[in-house]
């Protein structure tokens, strides 16, 4: 699964993750309880297979042993109700924790904050944040995050709400979108797994993209939806502290839906002929968290941007006003809502996706540029 997919994903996920995954989480240990394939079962099928394939040993040799080979690589894996499962813990290199980290300071004020870059995903073998970045908390006003995304499953108007953002309201559905060929995929996919209704043609193609990515997502083991955010989200309530949205409902919509209908043609076709590589899918996802854990935002972004040569040549101006409107103009919008804080006096940790510091646009930079000091803290 490209790099570009996955990034541009997690960049716009915190919401949709609210939407999507957190109640598909349900529904997929439902389904994996009764649907998992056990080990015992695997081996007798993998049994009945060796004798079928061996009566048919003479007419088809070569064919039998490909078979043999793939049934046996197939049996090491668990099968969950939405197809093949990984393990990301089988991609995590990093064991220490040093999240991306700034201190920005206003000098005419000497107000300071600490600006620190997320991941929205995490491992189940993540235990706790390093003590530096606790005290910083701790000695915080709250946290402002891109967006609470836990008040969408505690409140049905505002799930609903947000779900309205992904209607077509002009009378047309997705195939009036996106290709026939894409729609059928997509839709004998989302069939295949259970999850295809008639009211789905009338959402977006992005929100089908999105719900695609999200699958994947389902199907990594000993990965938790609740990233960085929502953890330091839930510390703050328990705590009686203000936690502060960056971003509205419609900002991260925008994020979500971004795309042209030829773009999101392109990376959902791209996408649902990849679906059954969750390995590459999850080196990705654990290549992104080593990068996060170790400090490190600006590979997010070149891989990001490095990848783009790929597209065909009609899409390259598509994808990079999709990265306009998915990163850069958020940033500015992250960057002035700093500078509120900081002129106000309010000592908030803020915090929102590592990859929105990436590059030479990024928050910390936009910071610096409005006549802030800017110190990387390692």
């Amino acid at each position: 699964m490209n790099k570009k997919i996955l990034c541009a994903f997690l960049t716009a996920f915190l919401a949709v993750s609210a939407v999507s995954c957190r109640e598909s989480d349900e529904s997929s240990e439902k389904a994996d309880s009764s649907q998992t394939v056990t080990e015992e079962e695997t081996q007798t099928e993998s049994e009945t297979e060796e004798e079928t394939e061996s009566e048919t040993e003479t007419s088809a040799p070569e064919t039998e042993e490909e078979t043999t080979e793939s049934d046996e690589e197939d049996s090491d894996k668990n099968v969950s109700a939405y197809g093949t499962t990984a393990d990301i813990t089988e991609y995590i290199t990093a064991s220490e924790i040093a999240p991306p980290l700034w201190k920005v300071t206003d000098p005419e004020t000497n107000n300071e904050m600490y600006i620190m870059g997320t991941i929205h995903v995490l491992p189940n073998t993540f235990t706790e944040f390093p003590e530096y970045i606790m005290d910083i908390y701790e000695n915080s006003d709250g946290v402002a995050v891109e967006y609470d995304a836990t008040q969408l499953t505690s409140d049905i108007r505002a799930l609903a709400a947000y779900q309205q953002m992904f209607l077509y309201e002009d009378g047309t559905t997705i195939q009036d979108h996106i290709s026939d060929e894409t729609y059928q995929k997509a839709k004998a996919y989302f069939e295949e797994i259970g999850a295809y209704s008639e009211p789905l043609d009338q959402f977006s193609a992005g929100y089908w993209y999105n719900q695609l990515n999200s699958v994947m997502i389902l199907r990594l083991e000993n990965l938790s939806t609740s990233g960085v955010d929502v953890s330091f989200i839930e510390q703050a309530k328990n705590d009686g502290k203000e936690v502060i949205n960056l971003e509205t409902l419609d900002i991260q919509a925008v994020a979500v839906d971004g795309y042209s209908d030829e773009l999101v043609d392109f990376l959902m076709s791209e996408m649902i002929d990849e679906m059954d590589n969750i390995d590459e899918y999850a080196e990705n996802l654990g290549e992104l968290y080593n990068l996060w854990a170790k400090g490190d935002v600006d590979p997010m972004l070149e891989d990001e941007l490095g990848e783009v040569d790929e597209l065909p040549e009609d899409l390259k101006d598509d994808y990079e006003d999709y990265i306009d409107a998915m990163l850069y103009n958020r940033n500015k919008g992250m960057a002035e809502k700093a500078s509120e804080f900081l002129k106000d006096g309010k000592n908030y940790l803020f915090m929102v996706g590592s990859a929105h510091y990436a590059g030479d646009k990024g928050v910390d930079d936009l910071l610096e540029e409005m006549g802030y000091t800017v110190e990387k803290i390692s």
